[in-house]
């Protein structure tokens, strides 16, 4: 039978506080008897290296557990960074557009076709006073609107205006440079 010691003597020969030690006996790692607590000293320092090897057994599965957390962010990280360098090239070789690039044009596309429709009445507005019916009217209006129609019908993609607004977007020309460049041409 070994000694019967304080806590105190526990504390200091497990390097421990005393609330340490008192915790763990809360906790049901060791094993004290009366008031105040006595520690049978052989059996206290037994179930304390026994606690401590179950944690770092537990440690180290925890360790190897955040470890592979990590390698798998870490993975994820590097993929979605390839998925996001893959969408760049590809707006680059113009497979792709943003949808800031594809709303400016067609903002532009918009305001073409609304200055054509809003061109009619002041094409018209001379030839409709000479018109002696309804009929004639309507056949000059008829007439122009189609000639709108054909003139926007003739619209193409052009992946060039596209190229430009990505390069005015990243900021590696000015939009000033361009209109410099086609009156030079």
């Amino acid at each position: 039978m070994s000694e019967k010691v304080g806590v105190r003597r526990i504390a200091h020969a497990l390097g421990l506080t005393e609330r340490r030690v008192n915790q763990l006996v809360t906790e049901g790692v060791l094993t004290a008897e009366g008031k105040p607590a006595k520690y049978d000293f052989d059996e206290t320092i037994q179930a304390y290296i026994a606690f401590a090897v179950e944690n770092a057994k537990g440690r180290g599965a925890g360790d190897a557990e955040a470890e592979k957390k990590k390698l798998q962010a870490d993975a994820d990280y590097k993929r979605a960074k390839a998925d996001q360098e893959a969408l760049k090239l590809a707006e680059l070789e113009g497979r792709m557009h943003s949808a800031e690039d594809v709303e400016s044009a067609v903002t532009a596309l918009v305001y073409s076709v609304r200055s054509m429709l809003l061109a009619v009445p002041g094409r018209v507005a001379v030839d409709a006073a000479r018109c002696k019916t309804a009929q004639e009217i309507s056949a000059l209006l008829q007439a122009e609107m189609s000639q709108v129609l054909d003139s926007l019908s003739e619209y193409e993609y052009d992946p060039e205006v596209y190229a430009q607004m990505v390069r005015e977007r990243k900021g590696w020309i000015a939009a000033n440079d361009e209109d410099e460049e086609s009156s030079d041409t």
